[in-house]
């Protein structure tokens, strides 16, 4: 099971995704990596059929994407927005098991929300829940949907460590059980320490892409951010970081 981009194109505005090839292989996590701004949304929402590209072809399974219908498409797609909704007085149990609209199986919701430690929330007002634990309440609502990718984007913006670890473990949990997971991330260590392949990508178009261990390369990462690198490789997993206070200093102005 397979989703390949090949040479997908998208216009909005003054914004333009080019000449995009990826192929994601099956249970692996691919890491999506860039500036604020440079089309990482925009071409995960191409890349789910959200947005709608202007020409190129996506496969998913070798069938093309439009050829799904929507529940089917659910059934292979599942999808962690940065942005989150809120139904009108609905419980976290709700939100999460209304995602199991397209499943063809019986499941236990518990296990969703086990896996997300969120069990105790199950019947507080999702209105009512702080900001990270409406954000694992989606991931589990992303769980239970059961369908074979997962995609996130930036599952662990603005959490707090215990939760950012949550979701670490939540995504291992994934690709363990079969899931290929499609992440997009602003902090390029966790890219490392998750991914098997990575792409960068800059002004909506792709400046490298492959396996992490070959991608992610101090160059890359200069060509993809315009900050100076180095490796700090003292077996923990702060592998990249800026190259002098000025580059720190923009680094965070990027993030």
């Amino acid at each position: 099971m397979s989703l390949e981009l090949e040479n997908v194109n998208f216009r909005r505005g003054s914004f333009s995704l080019k000449n995009i090839d990826i192929k994601v292989n099956e249970h692996t996590v691919l890491g999506i990596g860039g500036q604020n701004g440079s089309g990482k949304t925009t071409l995960v929402r191409v890349m789910y059929g959200f947005l709608h590209r202007d020409s190129g072809t996506i496969r998913l399974d070798g069938k093309v994407l439009e050829d799904y219908s929507i529940i089917d498409r659910a059934r292979k797609i599942s999808v962690v927005n940065q942005e989150i909704s809120e139904p009108f007085n609905f419980t976290v149990e709700d939100v999460v098991s209304l995602s199991g609209y397209s499943s063809e199986e019986e499941r236990d919701i518990d296990d969703a929300l086990d896996l997300c430690g969120i069990g105790y929330l199950r019947n507080r007002s999702f209105s009512e829940i702080s900001g990270g634990e409406k954000r694992l309440v989606i991931i589990a609502a992303a769980v239970y949907q059961n369908s074979k990718f997962v995609i996130m984007d930036e599952p662990t913006a603005f959490l707090d460590i215990d939760k950012e670890l949550r979701v670490m473990k939540i995504i291992r949990s994934l690709k363990n059980a079969g899931k290929t997971v499609i992440l997009v991330m602003h902090d390029i260590n966790l890219l490392y320490n998750l991914c098997d392949d990575v792409v960068f990508i800059k002004n909506g178009s792709i400046v490298a892409s492959g396996s992490t261990e070959d991608t992610m390369t101090v160059e890359n990462l200069l060509k993809t951010f315009d900050v100076k690198f180095k490796i700090y490789d003292n077996g923990t997993p702060f592998k990249f970081i800026p190259d002098d206070e000025m580059d720190y200093a923009k680094i965070k102005e990027l993030s």
